[in-house]
């Protein structure tokens, strides 16, 4: 299992948790749920290093695994194209993972000369997530909204692949999806236990 004890933080006087427990598995993909304000963000940025902490819980977590943190805000190169992108992060991705234009699901041969600045946002979701699924050596990848932005078919490629992946490590995504497709749901509650159920999507 990959669960902590006793997560505490807080934004000066606002807190968002105080000793909770977070039950994690340790592959899978697992739905971050709760409504808006209650931390589902606030904890994958914790788990992935994008908010420093004081909490030496989340210190130690971090220690133990390597997780990474990817939205649509990772494609800050704007006048890079697709493939340019993939270009740059070739070293971090396995061999065997590396998309080839129409050979993977979630990317397009046209897309690849495209810019990322003129990707709309499904298309840009589309990019992170096929960097993310393909990174090696990582233990818990952390994705906020995912989905946001595709189609129903791009979903569902998506959501495949993430399924696919979650064979061999931990995915943790935040969303406001009321379709419940992943392996776990995690109900995220301020100041409070944070429960962990599985969702029978996999058997």
């Amino acid at each position: 299992m990959k669960s902590l004890a006793r997560v505490d933080h807080a934004f000066g006087s606002h807190v968002i948790f105080d000793r909770a427990s977070v039950d994690l598995p340790d592959r899978g993909v697992v739905a971050l749920r709760g409504p808006n304000g209650c931390g589902k963000t606030t904890l994958l940025k914790l788990l992935g290093g994008m908010i420093s902490t004081s909490c030496t819980e989340i210190a130690r977590w971090r220690k133990d695994f390597t997780a990474v943190y990817l939205d649509t805000d990772f494609l800050t190169l704007d006048y890079l194209t697709v493939e340019e992108h993939l270009d740059m992060v070739r070293p971090l991705i396995g061999p065997s993972e590396m998309p080839e234009g129409d050979g993977h699901h979630l990317l397009t041969e046209q897309m690849m000369p495209t810019k990322v600045a003129d990707l709309s946002l499904g298309q840009r979701q589309r990019l992170v997530l096929t960097v993310a699924l393909a990174l090696k050596n990582v233990d818990v990848l952390l994705l906020d909204e995912p989905l946001n932005g595709l189609d129903q078919q791009g979903s569902l490629v998506a959501r495949q692949s993430m399924l696919a992946v979650g064979r061999s490590r931990l995915i943790l995504v935040a969303t406001h999806e009321d379709d419940h497709w992943t392996d776990y749901d995690l109900a995220v509650r301020q100041k409070d236990t944070i429960e962990l159920r599985p969702t029978g999507a996999r058997k």
